[in-house]
């Protein structure tokens, strides 16, 4: 199996190195992003993919496949727009079509997923107070199951223990050691775990059906020339991969499939008391009057694309995605780079990204003088295409624009 699943990729690799001409990207960058959690994860991640330096001499373009297993590197990059095409699961999909990316293709069956409980417990809001085991923060499951909680109710801070593991399995191990009190699991797979424990666990709460199996989504610039041949890759013999299954052309409409999906994505809240919320025409009225604009996001971000002027401090986050995070974990020691008696701005990926909601609340916290928080952050500020500085600016500026309409405010600093 792994020899063939090496085969099939390197014909993907192939598929994409030909997509080289007069117009072509000089180099296609190609994410892999694999779900531990998934039953092919051990499968896909055995395999080699680095490109041979044959194929990108004959096709005058190097095409570099990076494979990972972390979601939360994949979900950010949904965001920073940086590879032309991104292969992997319905939610970092769902971010990708939010943000300058086109669905081509898709494979495997719809799923649902359910949040399993001990017997002893009937409804989502008695989790308070118990133990969760869910996969990696980032992983479709722990995705769907904050959403679930969410729409209950209840948050991740309110249990007694919060444990990430890397199976899906392992939930309903915990489950039934005795481990944890509720886990997330595909619908087939708790049901087939209740039959075989009789009396030990329950269903409390199921989602819509959710697209399963990898897609692929495309950057729009690159789309505009190239999509016609992939999806010809798609349609031919070698559109599939194993572990993975067979790649096929999505429908006019399958994006809206994932709009259930991207719904269940933790954002920041809408504002945040004592921090001034702005959107990026405000951000460059500011910038104007010489008010600090803080990149909050890491070194490789910040030296990709970056708003023009701003100054990087990075947050290192280790604390939930929620209101009540606990800045304990956190590292903002950057912050101290920045001056406490002048206006700033934060910055990140958006609204998904919690990295400038929490440095605004740190900010707060320690004193500055008058902080705004730029929610919107890089996919505004890209959408708009405002000045960008960064050696993927240029690249990433061929983004066609999202239709909004266009307004204009003029925020003074104090």
């Amino acid at each position: 199996m792994r020899s063939s699943f090496v085969r099939s990729f390197a014909s993907l690799v192939l598929a994409l190195s030909t997509l080289t001409g007069a117009e072509a990207a000089s180099e296609v960058r190609v994410l892999l992003g694999v779900d531990p959690a998934d039953s092919a994860g051990d499968v896909l991640l055995s395999a080699s993919l680095a490109p041979s330096q044959s194929l990108t001499r004959a096709t005058g373009a190097r095409t570099t496949i990076t494979q990972t297993s972390s979601m939360a590197e994949v979900m950010r990059a949904s965001r920073t727009v940086e590879n032309e095409i991104i292969i992997a699961p319905a939610h970092v999909t769902a971010s990708a079509i939010l943000h300058a990316y086109q669905l081509l293709a898709t494979s495997g069956q719809e799923q649902t997923y359910v949040l399993v409980a001990t017997n002893s417990i009937d409804s989502v809001d008695k989790l308070v107070g118990k133990r969760i085991y869910m996969p990696q923060q980032d992983s479709l499951r722990s995705y769907v199951a904050k959403g679930l909680l969410t729409e209950s109710g209840v948050k991740l801070a309110q249990f007694s223990k919060v444990t990430y593991g890397n199976t899906s399995g392992g939930g309903l191990v915990a489950l039934g050691f005795g481990m944890a009190d509720v886990t997330v699991a595909d619908e087939a797979q708790a049901k087939e775990w209740i039959a075989a424990h009789p009396g030990q666990g329950r269903i409390l709460k199921t989602t819509r059906p959710v697209p399963g199996g990898m897609s692929m989504v495309v950057r729009k610039d690159f789309c505009a020339t190239d999509c016609a041949r992939l999806g010809d890759w798609v349609n031919s013999s070698e559109g599939s991969i194993a572990g993975v299954g067979r790649f096929r052309l999505a429908s006019a409409d399958a994006g809206k499939q994932f709009t259930y999906v991207a719904s269940l994505g933790i954002t920041t809240p809408d504002t945040l008391k004592g921090v001034t919320r702005v959107s990026a025409e405000e951000v460059v009225e500011l910038a104007r009057q010489g008010v600090t604009i803080v990149d909050t996001r890491s070194q490789k971000e910040y030296d990709s694309e970056h708003v023009r002027g701003a100054v990087l401090a990075s947050y290192i986050e280790k604390s939930l995605k929620e209101v009540d995070f606990d800045s304990g974990k956190d590292d903002f020691s950057a912050l101290k780079n920045v001056p406490k008696d002048k206006p700033v701005v934060f910055f990140c990926n958006g609204p998904e990204c919690w990295k400038s909601y929490k440095a605004s609340r740190a900010a707060a916290a320690a004193g500055y003088a008058k902080i705004y928080w730029f929610r919107g952050g890089m996919p505004e500020w890209r959408e708009k295409h405002l000045p960008v500085d960064g050696n993927a600016g240029a690249a990433l500026a061929k983004i066609p624009p999202v239709q909004k309409p266009a307004g204009k405010a003029v925020v003074a600093a104090r």
